[in-house]
């Protein structure tokens, strides 16, 4: 993880209100009920909620950085399935996203120096400064390991 690039608030609220706009612009396109492109793989209700899920997350997770915890404990591969989302509207995880990505922000943004650049171990990463935690869950995990899945739905989903 030591090839991050200069990481500050202010990059990381960039890169948040990108996600925004750019999963937006995919559910506004999605059907929800899409299937499967491929074998195998999440649909899409599966892929939100495990997007959305992480991003509800982050806030715990940076609260270990926050109490300077011996370690901070990460779910890999969790769906983060509630039953509500068996049937949700896509205007429903439309509005949980939009929330998760305000309530990153604002975590962002109350960060204190000292705490955004602490390091702590982390479950599958080993010691890794909260700066750059948050960078891999917004950049790495959420946009380039998922918003091409939800891609992929809207142009599974177009006639060709």
């Amino acid at each position: 993880m030591s090839d991050m690039p200069n990481i500050t608030p202010d990059s990381l609220l960039a890169i948040l209100e990108n996600l925004k706009t750019e999963y937006g612009a995919v559910i506004d396109q999605l059907d929800i009920n899409a299937p499967m492109p491929s074998i195998g793989e999440w649909n899409a209700r599966q892929v939100l909620s495990h997007v959305i899920g992480s991003l509800q997350r982050v806030p715990i997770h940076a609260g270990y950085y926050v109490a300077n915890a011996a370690s901070v404990p990460v779910t890999f591969s969790d769906p983060y399935w509630i039953d509500a989302w068996h049937d949700a509207p896509a205007q429903s995880f439309k509005a949980a996203f939009v929330a998760a990505i305000d309530g990153n922000k604002a975590l962002v943004s109350s960060l204190a120096p000292d705490v955004f650049w602490r390091s702590l171990p982390v479950t599958g990463f080993g010691d890794t400064p909260l700066a750059v935690f948050l960078m891999v869950n917004y950049q790495n995990h959420v946009k380039e390991a998922h918003l091409h899945q939800l891609q992929a739905f809207v142009g599974a989903a177009q006639p060709a």
